[in-house]
């Protein structure tokens, strides 16, 4: 078969099929004459934006609400679990004074006696605990001491300290108290 000799029935479908094709084009084109662009994305509207920030404003709001409240309860749980555990290791120590009280009328040499263990037992309970006594044995050290009086004595080395009248503690380098002492010169 040459092409001369074409199906007429073909011809006819195409026909139609290219008139479809172009009555569906001009019902896409808008009244004022341009084609509608059919790859461009529509845009949102400025009250759909708003919503969305707005939704977004809320949403932000609410988790940081969330945040500072789950916060404050750790917090709350973690104050807790140091002050129980502090007291806890003072609970002994709280023993000993009451068992003393207890036998005030006793022996003034067995109270003693009984007072210096409490003070072994109060001071090793501050050790478990991390704190450190100042050292006062040396130069005076403005970060650690504070000098509440002050005397001139040749004899003795420039801003040393003399006498120390309240112990100082550092808990992990921080001075928890000052020592409060006697600067010479």
């Amino acid at each position: 078969m040459n092409e001369e000799t074409k199906n007429p029935e073909v011809e006819l479908e195409t026909e139609e099929a290219q008139s479809e094709k172009e009555t569906a084009c001009q019902s896409e084109v808008p009244e004022d004459g341009q084609p509608a662009t059919q790859d461009a994305p529509e845009q949102p509207s400025l009250e759909q934006q708003l919503a969305e920030q707005n939704d977004k404003y809320m949403r932000l709001a609410a988790e940081y609400d969330n945040f500072r409240k789950r916060t404050a309860r750790e917090r709350e749980s973690l104050t807790a679990f140091v002050v129980s555990e502090t007291v806890q290791k003072f609970l002994p120590v709280l023993d000993s004074l009451q068992l003393a009280d207890a036998h005030r009328d006793g022996n003034p040499e067995d109270i003693l006696a009984g007072l210096d263990k409490v003070l072994e037992a109060l001071n090793a309970t501050l050790t478990s605990l991390g704190l450190t006594e100042i050292d006062t044995s040396g130069e005076f050290d403005p970060n650690l001491h504070n000098a509440v009086m002050h005397v001139e004595d040749e004899s003795l080395p420039k801003n040393s300290i003399v006498e120390v009248f309240q112990k100082g503690y550092l808990y992990q380098d921080k001075v928890v108290r000052h020592a409060m002492v006697k600067v010479a010169n």
